[in-house]
């Protein structure tokens, strides 16, 4: 539900749409204020998402009351499409916005101004390869059909698997299709293997399925993340903070309150609540000190800069896009490193 289409092709998109966006609503970046029943003062922001298990998180932080305790007013604007998302990010419609952190590169390689100020979630087992039941190692895969959706990010974690034993994409039959697509052919005996995400992923392992390989066996693979927009990073940090504080805040309430919590973000996803628990279980939900950590510089892929360089050379090899850009430029860790401090 997260990657609601290609993660990768889709960012093609948000480089020429763009600059189609329309000026920035009157409320966003500006710090309108408006009262709470106190009588404080609450600073009005904007946020973009799309709908995805960890996101909603957001939606309880609301909910709950926790955005109005940290002195925001929070105008949620949910999007269908991840491209739909990022262009009104981009085009200065919205303050933050949500990432599956491949879809940042594109915008932020074509000039995009924002900062990563949140990591949101990991993928720890919600997305992988699922094979018939005689392919029992990378090695078994030579010549063996492969679904998964091209230049996407799962695209990317068959091409990891491939590395790590010593195997490149010739020497497996890989075909094109939509990861829903992907996962119907698999469970229709019409290709040998799939890489894929959820929900699709659970249903094809559920059915008929053997996981060869998922995120669980490298959860830094592939993340979520929040953007902020550089007016807000630079201009109202205060703002920023109060967000980040805000989402992790919601998540320890959902880990205090697990049932109750879950309920009313199963609701908000349109899911029932044992989908929806099924889906967040596949997912880090991290805390401050997690997300300060994925954010430190290493030669690895517990650095989200590092992580997303690969990527990035990935995108590059695939003509997603054309630049060189250095993604360890897009963090701002301030935020956290407050929060992990305190």
């Amino acid at each position: 539900m997260k990657k609601m289409v290609s993660i990768l092709m889709s960012l093609v998109l948000v480089i020429s749409l763009s600059a189609c966006g329309q000026g920035k609503t009157e409320n966003a970046s500006t710090n309108d204020t408006q009262a709470d029943t106190s009588g404080a003062a609450l600073t009005k922001v904007s946020l973009g998402m799309v709908p995805w298990s960890a996101f909603e998180l957001f939606y309880l932080a609301q909910e709950k009351g926790i955005f109005e305790k940290n002195g925001l007013d929070v105008d949620i604007q949910e999007f269908s499409s991840t491209t739909d998302n990022s262009n009104a990010f981009v085009g200065n419609q919205l303050d933050f916005c949500t990432y599956a952190s491949a879809e940042s590169i594109a915008p932020y390689s074509a000039g995009a101004d924002f900062k990563i100020v949140l990591l949101a979630d990991k993928s720890n087992g919600c997305e992988g390869l699922v094979t018939t039941p005689d392919i029992k190692s990378a090695t078994d895969l030579k010549g063996k059909t492969v679904a998964t959706q091209y230049s996407s990010v799962d695209h990317l974690l068959l091409l990891t698997l491939l590395q790590e034993n010593g195997m490149t994409a010739d020497d497996i039959n890989i075909v094109d299709m939509t990861i829903e697509a992907a996962g119907n052919a698999f469970i229709a005996g019409q290709c040998d293997a799939a890489c894929i995400w959820d929900p699709y992923y659970s249903k094809a392992k559920d059915k008929v399925g053997t996981v060869l390989y998922s995120t669980a066996d490298n959860p830094d693979i592939i993340s979520d993340v929040l953007a902020a927009s550089g007016d807000m990073v630079e201009n109202h940090p205060d703002v920023v903070e109060a967000m980040v504080k805000s989402y992790y805040e919601a998540a320890d309430y959902w880990r205090e309150n697990g049932d109750e919590a879950s309920e009313f973000m199963a609701g908000k996803l349109g899911v029932d609540k044992d989908e929806f628990d099924s889906e967040i279980a596949g997912l880090i939900i991290p805390d401050p000190k997690t997300a300060l950590e994925a954010f430190t510089p290493a030669d690895d892929y517990s650095y989200w800069g590092y992580t997303q360089n690969t990527v990035e050379k990935f995108m590059n090899e695939m003509g997603v896009i054309d630049a060189d850009v250095d993604c360890s430029d897009m963090i701002d860790a301030s935020f956290v490193e407050k929060l992990a401090s305190e």
